[in-house]
């Protein structure tokens, strides 16, 4: 094996490790009610955050603004697992990344009913980027919701 394909394979074992990392860091603020200063360093400043439902959010001033927001408003609590990432390095700076949702969280009284636990599931699909420090942050993260159903009463 040559020395320049055992850096490529270094490389890319250090990438993937480096974007569960951020997956991990992305879910830990969105349990402690979209923290922003976890947050702004899982995403890059020009970067696109998009759910349908909850919207489209470009700039990371922006992303952190409306998160909090939606934390404030709508969640209560959550519990956010995410499973099976798929990471595909595309090249040294660059790679496109999907992982499956699955969340438990408590929504806030909404139109005069009480706030409901429910279950939520679904995909994400992203771009990260390696910056000039070597740091890995989302270009773009898109959330499809394709699961809410009220947690089960006792």
């Amino acid at each position: 094996m040559s020395q320049h394909t055992l850096e490529a394979r270094l490389n890319y074992l250090e990438s993937c490790e480096a974007i569960r990392g951020l997956i991990g860091r992305y879910a830990t603020a969105a349990d402690q009610r979209n923290h922003p200063l976890i947050l702004k360093d899982v995403f890059h400043a020009d970067a696109v955050w998009t759910a349908k439902g909850f919207g489209e959010y470009q700039g990371r001033d922006n992303i952190l603004n409306a998160l909090s927001e939606i934390a404030e408003a709508q969640v209560l609590w959550s519990l956010h697992i995410m499973a099976m990432p798929d990471i595909q390095i595309l090249d040294t700076q660059h790679a496109k990344v999907s992982w499956m949702l699955w969340e438990v969280c408590n929504f806030a009284e909404q139109k005069g009913l009480q706030p409901k636990t429910s279950c939520l599931g679904g995909f994400y699909q992203s771009i990260a980027r390696q910056d000039a420090e070597g740091i890995w942050r989302f270009d773009r993260v898109e959330l499809n919701l394709t699961f809410n159903q009220a947690y089960p009463a006792p």
